[in-house]
């Protein structure tokens, strides 16, 4: 497992993709650049004391369609024999930059949710093309979306030169999987046409969108999209039949301009480390890292193997949605200093790093570290003891499940 670090400008010669075994190698890149950007944002989203706030929305909406670009790289991988990976020397530490950028950044940091990383950070990391006529790209690529081109460019060489390309599918495409309460759609790509719609999918939500404006009448079919955002009742969700739904860039620059505003969010440190922490702090910073890591792993069965009703559904997103948040709380409101006050911090963080535990390991971490809680007062007390015994629960129930399925 490597840092991604900074490298030296280079000449960049643009090669299009023409061999399968090429473009593969592209979709096993993509699937990296798209998990990089998933724990910055939700380390964002962890920060933000009112969960239930626009703020918070906003940031979970990308989160959700993140997860569903992971999904649909992977598809269109397993739809030409390809098997996505998640290794550890293929997920970052941070902070780091964007594997396969250009050199030069964007930097991608662990922080509080601000205005300041929301334009510096996030709008860099989905910055649009500067043109629809902006080139291809592979390897070091200045936008996302002229990688992506890249990949549409190569699917069309590769069928051109072997019309069986769809035949060596693995029969592991998933178009079953949930993911809340985001836009877009899981598509199975078995052609040419049905590739380059999980393509547009992906660009079309964001990540290199040639346009930070709605499309001309005309240009798209009414109700085509749905647009994720505050209806008319003050509630935060689908509003059905809107022709257009903003990219992830226009989302990012609402909350740097104050369009929406940020909301209170915990002192926690940058770019938190288990390394800089002892005792039970630095355990619990590490159980968070296992549980992290739990998901990764559950996803990558959910990408290459049958079992996905085990591995997405038992593990990756119960885990997500019930485990890591909690613990992501926990660790933003306990100041690394012990007398420090909380309210002030600097506190501690999720770090993110890969750090393998088989599930008994996580459990018997999480009921050590419940039955020893810090002196911190009573209201954090309790705190410690209700995220700890939401994290044993769930893991208890998937380690049940695990056993289950052997």
């Amino acid at each position: 497992m490597s840092q991604i670090r900074r490298t030296e400008p280079e000449r960049k010669v643009y090669r299009p993709i023409t061999h399968p075994d090429d473009l593969i190698r592209h979709l096993q890149w993509a699937l990296c650049v798209e998990v990089s950007t998933i724990p910055p944002y939700l380390c964002a989203l962890y920060s933000i004391v009112d969960r239930g706030s626009d703020a918070a929305a906003l940031v979970r909406s990308v989160v959700i369609e993140e997860m569903l670009h992971t999904a649909l790289v992977s598809n269109l991988s397993n739809a030409i024999g390809g098997r996505p990976s998640l290794a550890p020397h293929l997920v970052p530490l941070y902070p780091g930059y964007i594997p396969h950028h250009a050199a030069g950044g964007p930097f991608i940091q662990l922080q509080a949710l601000s205005p300041a990383l929301a334009r510096s950070v996030f709008m860099a990391i989905e910055q649009p093309e500067a043109s629809p006529r902006s080139p291809a790209e592979g390897n070091h690529f200045q936008t996302i979306g002229q990688f992506y081109k890249a990949i549409e460019e190569g699917f069309e060489n590769c069928f051109e030169r072997d019309r069986d390309l769809f035949k060596h599918d693995t029969g592991l495409q998933r178009s079953d999987t949930y993911f809340g309460g985001g836009g877009g759609e899981l598509v199975v790509a078995h052609d040419l046409a049905s590739a380059k719609r999980a393509i547009t999918e992906i660009t079309e939500q964001g990540e290199g969108a040639p346009q930070a404006r709605p499309p001309l009448p005309g240009q798209e079919r009414f109700g085509d999209l749905d647009n994720y955002g505050t209806r008319t009742d003050g509630t935060y969700g689908p509003i059905l039949g809107t022709p257009w739904e903003l990219s992830h860039y226009r989302k990012f620059q609402q909350l740097a301009d104050g369009e929406v505003p940020v909301p209170e969010t915990y002192p926690m440190q940058p770019n938190p480390s288990s390394d800089e922490l002892d005792g039970d702090l630095r355990r619990l910073a590490e159980l968070f890292d296992g549980c992290y890591t739990l998901v990764l792993l559950a996803l990558e069965r959910s990408f290459t193997t049958p079992a996905t009703e085990a591995s997405f559904f038992g593990a990756a997103f119960p885990v997500m949605q019930s485990v890591l948040p909690p613990l992501a709380t926990l660790l933003m409101q306990t100041p690394i200093e012990r007398k420090a006050d909380p309210d002030f911090g600097p506190n501690a963080g999720p770090g993110f790093a890969h750090r393998k535990r088989t599930v008994p390991e996580l459990v018997a971490e999480a009921e050590h570290l419940l039955a020893h809680p810090p002196d911190l007062g009573t209201d954090y007390g309790q705190a410690w003891a209700g995220a700890l015994q939401a994290t044993l629960d769930e893991l208890r129930a998937v380690g049940a499940q695990e056993a289950a399925a052997t």
